[in-house]
């Protein structure tokens, strides 16, 4: 043993071996030349504006009044954004720092700019951008490689939130702007008006109640329904060959080549009054009817069935086939990616152990799956509690859901704060089914 921690002391490093370049600083330093580019491309719009019919940016329009401070800023912009790209590329540690205070002036700049300018696009690239350089330079790794999706939810889901949480709280006015109440303890319970309103009576009747336990039945039995149709066909091509469970898993596939709102417009033609199986049962099924109906009884029943047409649109079964139709992939991919992964020789050892079909299928197969029936589940559940293109067209108006009510307070009646409470209603029941996915998640995880 000290011979060899002796060797081990004596050992020394390879001659001629260095440290790479990081390839963080490396990153910036492409980003920052970029950037250099782009101000000089800026720079050439700026300048060729009289010869070229350029269609000026909202953030050129902003410093058109300040032509000869945008000259300014487009150059001093260019010359440090270029000193940083090749300075980092050389690994100068002074273009680290002044890369990293031109990202914090940049970062602080982009936001005084969307208070001001009021311009969300460019506003947001520039601390978007800003904001990647700065973790980029001061070498923060994790937070560099989750800032872009984090910057997406934090611009494209937290705030926007907070802002229908906010409008929420508001009331409708005359005109249809939203009015807040004089802010005090005595007003507290004003701003959650349209709260208490969701769950109150409408004359003589819970009519919001009745819409929300309308959708939440529906969404509920399209989930079951999916589940019960999907889990024996995931299984069973989950059991297929390789080559037939691609082919299978691409046919299931195969209606997102295709836009929704089509898809469910085919339906409508396939449902309605002309449409392909009513002209079955009314034409084509009652003169073959009415042909034999001197042979047989049930022959002259048929035929005076046959004479009305079938209901089949603007009803609640004609949403329910909308939906079915529309998320049964949804359950089906998740099933069968956890039912793919299953150990097959766990059930053979089951059934060496006495167990039969039922007891492997209960003890053994549905364990080991749980994980792909609550995502499978969760996936169809919450799209089919907002559904609103299929029962709006599907449904008419005499199946409102949620999702239609939502959009007749935002677009028709223009209740904005009532709009937004029932979609916060709405998020805290996604909400509730999505901590309900993760415990279940964890719970399987643990046996």
């Amino acid at each position: 043993m000290a011979a060899n921690a002796t060797e081990l002391k004596t050992v020394k490093p390879t001659p001629g071996l260095k440290a790479g370049p990081d390839p963080l600083l490396q990153t910036a330093a492409y980003l920052s030349l970029g950037h250099a580019l782009l101000w000089a491309f800026l720079f050439f719009r700026w300048l060729t504006f009289s010869t070229i019919d350029w269609t000026p940016l909202a953030a050129e329009l902003f410093l058109a009044r300040w032509p000869l401070l945008t000259y300014l800023i487009y150059a001093i912009l260019f010359v440090v954004d270029l000193l940083v790209g090749i300075g980092l590329l050389r690994q100068a540690p002074q273009a680290r720092w002044l890369g990293i205070g031109r990202a914090a002036l940049t970062l602080l700049a982009g936001i005084a700019y969307l208070v001001v300018a009021r311009e969300f696009y460019g506003a947001i690239i520039i601390i978007a951008v800003a904001g990647m350089l700065l973790l980029l330079q001061l070498r923060h790794t994790a937070w560099a490689i989750a800032y872009p999706a984090a910057f997406w939810l934090l611009v494209f889901f937290v705030i926007p939130m907070a802002i229908v949480f906010a409008v929420s709280l508001g009331e409708r006015s005359r005109l249809g702007t939203v009015i807040y109440p004089a802010p005090g303890l005595d007003n507290l319970a004003t701003y959650f008006n349209d709260y208490a309103r969701f769950f109150s009576r409408v004359g003589d009747d819970f009519i919001y109640l009745r819409i929300f336990w309308r959708s939440l039945g529906m969404a509920v039995l399209n989930t079951v329904i999916c589940l019960i149709v999907g889990y024996p066909f995931a299984y069973w091509i989950a059991r297929q060959s390789a080559r037939y469970r691609n082919l299978l898993i691409f046919l299931v596939m195969i209606p997102f080549w295709t836009n929704f709102l089509v898809r469910t417009y085919a339906w409508m033609l396939i449902l309605r009054d002309s449409g392909l199986i009513n002209n079955f049962w009314t034409i084509t099924l009652h003169e073959l009817a009415l042909q034999l109906a001197d042979n047989a009884e049930f022959f002259a029943w048929l035929a005076a069935v046959t004479e009305r047409k079938l209901p089949l649109l603007f009803n609640q079964p004609a949403v329910m086939v909308g939906l079915f139709y529309g998320f049964f992939p949804f359950m089906v991919l998740p099933l069968y990616s956890n039912l793919e992964k299953v150990d097959w020789s766990l059930l053979e050892a089951a059934a060496d152990l006495g167990a039969n079909t039922w007891q492997r299928a209960a003890r053994v197969l549905l364990p080991l799956t749980m994980p792909g029936i609550v995502a499978g589940s969760i996936i169809v559940f919450i799209p089919s509690l907002g559904a609103y293109v299929t029962p709006d067209l599907l449904g008419g108006a005499r199946v409102s859901l949620l999702g239609n009510l939502l959009q007749q307070q935002f677009m028709t009646v223009r209740d904005w704060p009532f709009g937004s409470a029932i979609g916060f209603i709405m998020m805290s029941i996604m909400l509730l089914a999505t901590l309900l996915y993760f415990r279940s998640l964890a719970r399987s995880e643990n046996l």
